[in-house]
């Protein structure tokens, strides 16, 4: 609404307007003060209406400072509330991939552990197999004496038996004792063979001798005492075992080589062939276990051109197996 100062400014204009249409040929100089008083009038609106403007635009401008104000505080919610949005979504992604990582890496421990598993049952299979074969020629006189682990496993005892059955030889030597000299006593028995094993450790020497009479094999199976002393070829010095333990043995055609342990010295088993080998007949076959073992595959290479008239062949056994055959089969 306009203020009163306008509204008596207004009054005024329209006062002086009417009159000086009325009164102008009453006095001829009541128009010129008339004028006067219309002009001063009229500056008097102007100013009064330039007042209100002026205030109704401060008021306006503060309404607006107000409104920006409050626009500001808004924006600055908002950009909290997006800051404090994108960290949490920030929080939820780091989450999502520590969660992802920690899912790849359990899938695949889980697929590792199936593979080792399914290898294990691989193996497991092969070894039950190899044990059913053997299970098949012999008939025992008491329990079998256990096998893998520390013993000979059923795949070499097989491969070693299927050699005996074929070339029927008229001795088998053993470097070690234990479970396989029952198994391959019981062979041999079949064939007409003796087995002659060689035992550094006493007291293994004698449980040996104790499953070998449990199983009434004492007539085909001889468990030797032999200590471990220094051979020497070369420059090289070896532990192996005694040769006095090997008198009397002739016309080997098999050689188990289990033995020495490893942990007797580097190369604790390459001692066996050159040593056993003139004592072997023309056609005889060493079977290395232990072969997938870094020591014993030095051994292996070692013979292989140590003597190049006995030819070597790899298989994969449970714990490796390389056959050094001469005079074929």
């Amino acid at each position: 609404m306009p203020s009163r100062t306008i509204r008596v400014a207004a009054g005024v204009v329209i006062a002086v307007t009417a009159l000086s249409y009325s009164v102008g040929d009453l006095d001829p100089r009541l128009p010129t003060a008339l004028s006067a008083g219309f002009a001063a009038g009229t500056g008097c609106l102007t100013f009064a209406a330039a007042r209100s403007l002026t205030r109704a635009l401060r008021r306006g401008e503060a309404r607006n400072g107000r409104m920006c104000g409050e626009l500001n505080r808004l924006g600055r919610r908002v950009g909290s509330l997006e800051s404090s949005g994108e960290v949490r979504h920030a929080e939820c992604l780091r989450s999502l991939t520590r969660t992802t990582q920690l899912v790849e890496v359990g899938l695949d421990r889980v697929g590792g552990q199936c593979r080792s598993l399914e290898r294990e049952i691989g193996r497991s299979y092969a070894q039950l197999e190899a044990f059913t074969d053997l299970r098949a020629l012999i008939t025992p006189r008491a329990p079998l004496p256990a096998l893998r682990g520390w013993a000979a496993s059923p795949d070499v005892l097989r491969m070693m038996t299927g050699w005996i059955l074929r070339t029927r030889p008229k001795t088998i030597v053993e470097c070690g004792s234990g479970s396989s000299s029952v198994w391959l006593g019981y062979v041999a028995e079949r064939t007409g063979a003796t087995v002659v094993a060689l035992e550094h450790e006493p007291r293994y020497a004698e449980a040996s001798r104790d499953l070998v009479r449990a199983h009434g094999l004492s007539d085909v199976v001889e468990v030797r005492d032999a200590p471990l002393l220094p051979w020497e070829e070369g420059q090289e010095s070896y532990l192996w075992y005694d040769r006095e333990a090997l008198d009397g043995i002739e016309d080997i055609g098999l050689v188990f080589v289990d033995g020495p342990p490893g942990a007797t010295g580097p190369a604790a088993r390459y001692p066996a062939l050159p040593l056993l080998l003139p004592r072997c007949s023309e056609q005889v076959a060493f079977f290395l276990d232990d072969a997938a073992r870094e020591d014993d595959k030095a051994v292996s290479d070692r013979w292989v051109l140590r003597f190049p008239d006995v030819v070597r062949t790899e298989h994969p056994a449970e714990k490796g197996l390389d056959v050094f055959v001469r005079g074929g089969v």
